[in-house]
Protein backbone atom coordinates (compact mmCIF):
# COMPACT_ATOMS: atom_id res chain seq x y z
CA UNK A 1 0.00 0.00 0.00
CA UNK A 2 2.87 2.38 0.81
CA UNK A 3 4.60 1.59 -2.50
CA UNK A 4 1.34 2.12 -4.41
CA UNK A 5 0.71 5.45 -2.65
CA UNK A 6 4.25 6.73 -3.26
CA UNK A 7 3.86 5.85 -6.94
CA UNK A 8 1.73 8.98 -7.32
CA UNK A 9 4.70 11.15 -6.35
CA UNK A 10 8.20 11.64 -7.72
CA UNK A 11 9.96 9.99 -4.75
CA UNK A 12 13.50 8.68 -5.24
CA UNK A 13 14.39 5.07 -4.44
CA UNK A 14 16.56 5.86 -1.42
CA UNK A 15 13.78 7.82 0.30
CA UNK A 16 11.33 4.98 -0.38
CA UNK A 17 13.68 2.45 1.20
CA UNK A 18 14.18 4.72 4.21
CA UNK A 19 10.40 4.82 4.69
CA UNK A 20 10.16 1.03 4.32
CA UNK A 21 12.92 0.62 6.92
CA UNK A 22 11.09 2.82 9.43
CA UNK A 23 7.79 1.00 8.86
CA UNK A 24 9.55 -2.37 9.17
CA UNK A 25 11.17 -1.30 12.46
CA UNK A 26 7.81 -0.32 13.94
CA UNK A 27 6.04 -3.44 12.65
CA UNK A 28 8.75 -5.81 13.87
CA UNK A 29 7.96 -4.94 17.49
CA UNK A 30 4.55 -6.55 17.01
CA UNK A 31 6.33 -9.90 16.55
CA UNK A 32 8.13 -9.28 19.84
CA UNK A 33 4.81 -8.58 21.53
CA UNK A 34 3.29 -11.79 20.10
CA UNK A 35 6.33 -13.79 21.29
CA UNK A 36 5.92 -12.42 24.84
CA UNK A 37 2.21 -13.32 24.82
CA UNK A 38 3.09 -16.89 23.81
CA UNK A 39 5.62 -17.11 26.65
CA UNK A 40 3.01 -15.84 29.13
CA UNK A 41 0.63 -18.55 27.91
CA UNK A 42 3.39 -21.21 28.13
CA UNK A 43 3.45 -21.79 24.34
CA UNK A 44 7.24 -22.00 24.47
CA UNK A 45 7.93 -23.30 20.93
CA UNK A 46 5.77 -20.67 19.23
CA UNK A 47 7.21 -17.98 21.45
CA UNK A 48 10.77 -18.98 20.54
CA UNK A 49 9.94 -19.05 16.82
CA UNK A 50 8.37 -15.58 16.90
CA UNK A 51 11.30 -14.28 18.96
CA UNK A 52 13.75 -15.67 16.38
CA UNK A 53 11.75 -14.02 13.58
CA UNK A 54 11.91 -10.73 15.52
CA UNK A 55 15.70 -10.99 15.88
CA UNK A 56 16.29 -11.89 12.19
CA UNK A 57 14.08 -9.07 10.90
CA UNK A 58 15.63 -6.58 13.33
CA UNK A 59 19.07 -7.63 12.07
CA UNK A 60 17.97 -6.95 8.48
CA UNK A 61 16.53 -3.58 9.53
CA UNK A 62 19.85 -2.69 11.20
CA UNK A 63 21.67 -3.44 7.94
CA UNK A 64 19.18 -1.23 6.07
CA UNK A 65 19.71 1.60 8.57
CA UNK A 66 23.47 1.46 7.94
CA UNK A 67 23.00 1.27 4.15
CA UNK A 68 20.22 3.82 3.63
CA UNK A 69 20.80 6.30 6.48
CA UNK A 70 24.62 6.44 6.57
CA UNK A 71 27.53 6.29 4.15
CA UNK A 72 29.15 3.41 6.03
CA UNK A 73 29.42 -0.33 5.35
CA UNK A 74 29.81 -3.28 7.72
CA UNK A 75 31.38 -6.70 7.51
CA UNK A 76 28.23 -8.08 9.12
CA UNK A 77 26.24 -7.38 5.93
CA UNK A 78 25.51 -10.79 4.32
CA UNK A 79 24.27 -9.28 1.01
CA UNK A 80 27.45 -10.01 -1.04
CA UNK A 81 27.50 -13.67 0.08
CA UNK A 82 23.78 -14.11 -0.60
CA UNK A 83 24.14 -12.50 -4.03
CA UNK A 84 27.07 -14.77 -4.88
CA UNK A 85 25.16 -17.83 -3.65
CA UNK A 86 22.18 -16.95 -5.87
CA UNK A 87 24.41 -16.51 -8.91
CA UNK A 88 24.05 -12.71 -9.13
CA UNK A 89 26.82 -10.30 -9.94
CA UNK A 90 27.93 -7.17 -8.18
CA UNK A 91 28.80 -4.02 -10.03
CA UNK A 92 32.47 -3.81 -9.12
CA UNK A 93 35.13 -1.41 -10.20
CA UNK A 94 36.19 -3.53 -13.19
CA UNK A 95 32.62 -3.74 -14.47
CA UNK A 96 32.15 0.01 -14.05
CA UNK A 97 35.28 0.67 -16.09
CA UNK A 98 34.30 -1.73 -18.88
CA UNK A 99 30.70 -0.52 -19.13
CA UNK A 100 30.32 2.10 -21.90
CA UNK A 101 28.52 5.26 -20.97
CA UNK A 102 25.82 6.98 -22.96
CA UNK A 103 27.04 9.76 -25.27
CA UNK A 104 27.06 13.23 -23.75
CA UNK A 105 23.98 14.92 -25.13
CA UNK A 106 23.24 18.60 -24.50
CA UNK A 107 20.16 19.22 -22.40
CA UNK A 108 17.40 21.60 -23.38
CA UNK A 109 18.43 24.05 -20.67
CA UNK A 110 18.37 23.56 -16.90
CA UNK A 111 15.26 23.60 -14.73
CA UNK A 112 14.80 23.18 -11.00
CA UNK A 113 12.70 20.28 -9.71
CA UNK A 114 9.89 22.57 -8.55
CA UNK A 115 9.49 23.80 -12.15
CA UNK A 116 9.02 20.34 -13.68
CA UNK A 117 6.02 18.03 -13.92
CA UNK A 118 5.52 14.70 -15.72
CA UNK A 119 3.31 14.93 -18.79
CA UNK A 120 0.95 12.46 -20.40
CA UNK A 121 1.19 12.11 -24.16
CA UNK A 122 -0.72 10.40 -26.95
CA UNK A 123 0.60 8.99 -30.21
CA UNK A 124 -1.44 8.37 -33.32
CA UNK A 125 -0.34 5.93 -36.01
CA UNK A 126 1.60 8.58 -37.96
CA UNK A 127 3.40 9.83 -34.84
CA UNK A 128 4.31 6.28 -33.79
CA UNK A 129 5.81 5.65 -37.23
CA UNK A 130 7.82 8.88 -36.92
CA UNK A 131 9.06 7.84 -33.47
CA UNK A 132 10.21 4.47 -34.79
CA UNK A 133 11.99 6.19 -37.67
CA UNK A 134 13.83 8.67 -35.42
CA UNK A 135 14.87 5.99 -32.92
CA UNK A 136 16.26 3.80 -35.71
CA UNK A 137 18.28 6.76 -36.98
CA UNK A 138 19.61 7.49 -33.47
CA UNK A 139 20.57 3.84 -32.97
CA UNK A 140 22.27 3.68 -36.38
CA UNK A 141 24.32 6.76 -35.46
CA UNK A 142 25.11 5.26 -32.01
CA UNK A 143 23.36 8.10 -30.21
CA UNK A 144 21.26 5.55 -28.32
CA UNK A 145 22.86 2.52 -26.65
CA UNK A 146 21.21 -0.84 -27.29
CA UNK A 147 22.85 -3.61 -25.24
CA UNK A 148 20.24 -4.98 -22.80
CA UNK A 149 22.13 -3.14 -20.05
CA UNK A 150 25.21 -5.32 -20.77
CA UNK A 151 23.46 -8.36 -19.31
CA UNK A 152 24.18 -11.86 -20.60
CA UNK A 153 21.41 -14.33 -21.43
CA UNK A 154 21.97 -15.98 -18.04
CA UNK A 155 21.80 -12.63 -16.25
CA UNK A 156 18.58 -11.70 -18.04
CA UNK A 157 16.94 -15.01 -17.14
CA UNK A 158 17.98 -14.68 -13.49
CA UNK A 159 16.82 -11.06 -13.29
CA UNK A 160 13.49 -11.75 -14.99
CA UNK A 161 12.63 -14.69 -12.75
CA UNK A 162 13.67 -12.86 -9.61
CA UNK A 163 12.26 -9.39 -10.28
CA UNK A 164 9.42 -10.42 -12.61
CA UNK A 165 10.50 -7.65 -15.00
CA UNK A 166 11.77 -7.81 -18.58
CA UNK A 167 15.10 -6.29 -19.63
CA UNK A 168 14.81 -3.57 -22.27
CA UNK A 169 17.20 -3.43 -25.21
CA UNK A 170 17.65 0.32 -24.76
CA UNK A 171 19.57 1.65 -21.81
CA UNK A 172 17.17 3.42 -19.43
CA UNK A 173 16.97 7.22 -19.14
CA UNK A 174 18.45 8.01 -22.55
CA UNK A 175 17.40 11.35 -23.95
CA UNK A 176 17.54 12.56 -27.54
CA UNK A 177 19.84 15.18 -29.13
CA UNK A 178 17.05 17.55 -30.08
CA UNK A 179 13.49 18.03 -28.87
CA UNK A 180 10.99 20.84 -29.17
CA UNK A 181 7.41 21.65 -28.19
CA UNK A 182 5.41 23.14 -31.08
CA UNK A 183 1.94 24.67 -30.94
CA UNK A 184 -0.25 23.57 -33.87
CA UNK A 185 -3.70 24.97 -33.30
CA UNK A 186 -5.31 23.30 -30.28
CA UNK A 187 -2.44 20.81 -29.86
CA UNK A 188 1.05 20.94 -28.41
CA UNK A 189 3.14 18.55 -30.48
CA UNK A 190 6.45 17.01 -29.49
CA UNK A 191 9.16 17.07 -32.15
CA UNK A 192 12.41 15.13 -31.76
CA UNK A 193 15.32 14.26 -34.03
CA UNK A 194 19.06 14.16 -34.56
CA UNK A 195 18.87 17.92 -35.04
CA UNK A 196 16.31 20.64 -35.75
CA UNK A 197 16.57 20.13 -39.50
CA UNK A 198 15.58 16.45 -39.26
CA UNK A 199 12.96 16.72 -36.55
CA UNK A 200 9.67 14.80 -36.73
CA UNK A 201 6.41 14.99 -34.77
CA UNK A 202 6.28 11.97 -32.46
CA UNK A 203 3.38 12.72 -30.11
CA UNK A 204 1.25 15.40 -28.48
CA UNK A 205 0.55 16.42 -24.90
CA UNK A 206 -2.77 15.48 -23.31
CA UNK A 207 -2.12 16.65 -19.75
CA UNK A 208 0.58 18.12 -17.52
CA UNK A 209 0.59 16.63 -14.06
CA UNK A 210 -3.11 16.27 -13.23
CA UNK A 211 -4.15 19.23 -15.39
CA UNK A 212 -5.73 18.83 -18.81
CA UNK A 213 -3.65 20.40 -21.55
CA UNK A 214 -6.27 23.03 -22.49
CA UNK A 215 -6.34 24.33 -18.90
CA UNK A 216 -2.56 24.11 -18.54
CA UNK A 217 -2.03 26.14 -21.74
CA UNK A 218 -4.42 28.79 -20.51
CA UNK A 219 -2.70 29.30 -17.16
CA UNK A 220 0.94 28.45 -17.85
CA UNK A 221 3.76 28.79 -20.33
CA UNK A 222 4.94 25.26 -21.10
CA UNK A 223 8.42 24.10 -22.13
CA UNK A 224 9.97 20.69 -22.73
CA UNK A 225 12.47 19.95 -19.97
CA UNK A 226 13.38 16.38 -20.93
CA UNK A 227 12.33 13.68 -23.37
CA UNK A 228 13.39 10.09 -22.65
CA UNK A 229 12.94 7.06 -24.89
CA UNK A 230 11.11 4.14 -23.23
CA UNK A 231 9.98 0.59 -24.03
CA UNK A 232 10.97 -0.99 -27.35
CA UNK A 233 12.33 -4.57 -27.71
CA UNK A 234 12.78 -6.42 -24.43
CA UNK A 235 13.84 -9.88 -23.31
CA UNK A 236 12.14 -12.24 -20.88
CA UNK A 237 13.03 -15.71 -19.64
CA UNK A 238 11.83 -18.52 -21.85
CA UNK A 239 12.16 -22.27 -21.55
CA UNK A 240 15.35 -24.30 -21.33
CA UNK A 241 17.54 -21.39 -20.20
CA UNK A 242 16.78 -19.25 -23.26
CA UNK A 243 15.34 -15.76 -23.64
CA UNK A 244 12.43 -14.52 -25.73
CA UNK A 245 12.40 -11.12 -27.43
CA UNK A 246 9.13 -9.19 -27.19
CA UNK A 247 8.77 -6.25 -29.56
CA UNK A 248 7.04 -3.58 -27.51
CA UNK A 249 6.23 -0.26 -29.22
CA UNK A 250 8.61 2.57 -28.38
CA UNK A 251 7.30 5.25 -26.07
CA UNK A 252 8.28 8.56 -24.52
CA UNK A 253 8.73 9.74 -20.97
CA UNK A 254 8.23 13.51 -21.10
CA UNK A 255 8.95 16.10 -18.44
CA UNK A 256 7.48 19.58 -18.86
CA UNK A 257 8.64 22.82 -17.25
CA UNK A 258 6.01 25.45 -16.57
CA UNK A 259 5.79 29.13 -15.75
CA UNK A 260 2.62 30.84 -14.61
CA UNK A 261 1.23 33.40 -17.01
CA UNK A 262 0.39 36.91 -15.95
CA UNK A 263 -3.29 37.83 -15.79
CA UNK A 264 -2.95 39.93 -18.96
CA UNK A 265 -1.52 37.01 -20.96
CA UNK A 266 -4.21 34.49 -20.10
CA UNK A 267 -6.70 33.73 -22.82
Amino acid sequence: MINHSLGYFNVNLKLKNQLYTIVGFVGDWYLFYVAIRFFINHAWLRGILFLLAFVVIMYAIAMNVIYYFTNKTTKLDPSPKIEKLLGGRRVGEEQKKSQPTAPAIPANGLFTNDQILPANIALNEHEQANLNRVIKQLIDQQLLIVDYNQMSEKDIISYNRKEKKPVSALRPDQTVPYFELVSTGPRLEIYIGVNQMERLAVGHLTSVGLTEISTARKNYQLFLANVFITDGPEKIAGRSQTTIVKNKPYGLNVKVAYKEKSANNRA
